[in-house]
């Protein structure tokens, strides 16, 4: 996919209208434009949506036009890539900030003329790269911490923990009951953005310093990791869970044996701990941080449609489009200034609460990349197999192979 991406600025080339044209001021946008997103219920309902989103849109914009192509999640970078290269690419696309930096980093993408007010910093953080933005933010998503009701009871804890410190403390309570006080995910396949990388912003550090620099080999990331081994070690931690990938219903979480997570959306547990969710703060060490992704609409480079592209981000991304599409979706919003009438209370509700400690990580184009170089050796250092700071030596040797 990087090979075919290195052609995209002469795909994209000189015919692109420049970002500027009408500014996207109503009345004087027109052109057709073809928008691609993916489910974020199924087909259907997201084709419904949509269409009553395009008439608002055509309401003000008479002249433009707008239609939706809904594809899969599957192979989704791969198949955008391909469209690029072959001229079929859409006008417009929905991309998470690691796709974007990606996309970006090719020469795929324009910045936006976007109306930033009222938007999230850490979401515009998020969908920026230098300086300029290049995503539309749409909606949000963060983990917290949430723990289960019964266990805590069983164990005899009142608070959850909120730091390092208090998860260790804990753990030793809640073994003596019979369970863990948390979970770790150490797999090959382990997504690090929500397994590993918190612990690292945790502990004050990143995989990647400002200047795009892989730093696995940091004290940093080698404390997180030494943090995770430690419950392992001590029995804090299901440690076949860890390292098998079980699935939540056969695992310690299913079990009702684990008493918080601080890996997991409170949706995903909504199946075996139900009711009994109880959302509580990302841990802290050195700092408070938890992983939330940012969901982006990007204008593509090759787009001769630029104007009303550039109408349709600052669109999609306004107040009242995005309170549309979180409130049917489900999603947290990234804009302050809309509510999306949460019942004090629920998940949703509490969930939010924690938006402005999210952190999508550096942006870099090769973060997904190197992940499969990191998660190995995560997972030689809480089975044991490797110190951590072998271990992280290691992942800094590999990264490094990968980005060059």
């Amino acid at each position: 996919m990087a090979a075919a991406l290195l052609s995209l600025a002469a795909c994209g080339g000189s015919e692109a209208a420049d970002p500027g044209t009408n500014g996207g001021d109503e009345g004087e946008v027109q052109g057709a434009i073809s928008v691609r997103v993916y489910p974020l219920k199924d087909e259907a309902e997201d084709r419904a949506f949509w269409e009553e989103q395009i008439e608002r849109f055509t309401s003000e914009y008479p002249e433009a036009e707008v239609s939706i192509d809904v594809q899969p999640w599957a192979d989704r970078e791969t198949a955008l890539t391909t469209a690029i290269t072959g001229g079929t690419a859409p006008d417009v696309a929905y991309m998470i900030p690691d796709e974007l930096r990606l996309f970006q980093s090719q020469g795929a993408l324009v910045p936006l003329e976007l109306e930033t007010d009222g938007i999230r910093e850490n979401a515009l953080e998020a969908t920026s790269v230098d300086g300029e933005i290049y995503g539309a933010p749409v909606l949000m998503s963060v983990v917290p911490g949430v723990c289960d009701a019964q266990a805590m009871e069983k164990a005899g804890i009142e608070t959850a923990p909120a730091t390092w410190d208090e998860v260790k403390e804990m753990g030793a309570i809640a073994k003596e009951q019979g369970l863990y006080i948390t979970e770790v995910i150490a797999t090959n396949a382990a997504t690090l953005n929500t397994t590993f990388y918190p612990f690292v912003w945790q502990a004050g550090g990143n995989v990647f310093d400002e200047e795009g620099n892989l730093t696995a080999d940091s004290p940093e990331v080698i404390e997180a990791v030494a943090f995770m081994r430690e419950l392992v070690e001590l029995g804090y931690v299901n440690e076949n869970d860890a390292t098998a990938g079980t699935p939540n219903e056969q695992s310690s979480i299913g079990k009702r044996e684990v008493v918080c997570s601080f890996i997991q959306d409170p949706v995903n547990l909504e199946g075996v701990w139900g009711d009994d969710r109880v959302v509580v703060p990302p841990l802290t060490h050195k700092e408070q941080r938890t992983y939330g992704t940012v969901g982006s609409h990007v204008v593509l480079k090759g787009s001769a449609e630029q104007d009303v592209a550039q109408a349709w981000v600052n669109f999609v991304s306004s107040a009242e489009t995005v309170k549309a599409l979180d409130t049917w979706a489900g999603y947290q919003s990234p804009r302050e200034d809309v509510d999306l009438g949460w019942e004090e209370g629920s998940i949703q509700a509490e969930t939010a609460k924690y938006l402005d400690a999210t952190f999508s990580g550096e942006a870099v184009p090769y973060g997904r990349a190197v992940q499969s170089a990191i998660a190995p050796q995560v997972q030689a250092a809480v089975l044991g197999q490797a110190t951590p700071e072998e271990a992280m030596a290691a992942a800094q040797e590999a990264g490094e192979a990968l980005i060059r």
